[in-house]
């Protein structure tokens, strides 16, 4: 099953690493779990991106429009 919520709505996500393995659950549902990112920093800045793509002046990829709200770090022991 999908575990995104239809276009206009809110969607949950909760990212926990912990060295280089990288757990997600969005919306409830687990959808990555334990992989191995090799090469990611212990520490240094949180980046926030958007996978679209403009061709020929249009967005090809997803929608144009990506918002975040209440993003919250907590450091694990």
């Amino acid at each position: 099953t999908q575990a995104d919520k239809p276009v206009g709505e809110w969607n949950h996500f909760e990212i926990t690493m912990r060295g280089d393995r990288e757990t997600v659950v969005l919306n409830g549902k687990k959808v990555i779990e334990n992989a191995l990112l090799p090469g990611v920093p212990a520490e240094g800045p949180v980046g926030l991106q958007h996978h679209g793509e403009k061709r020929d002046g249009k967005w090809a990829g997803p929608p144009s429009l990506v918002q975040f709200k209440n993003i919250y770090i907590k450091k694990l022991k």
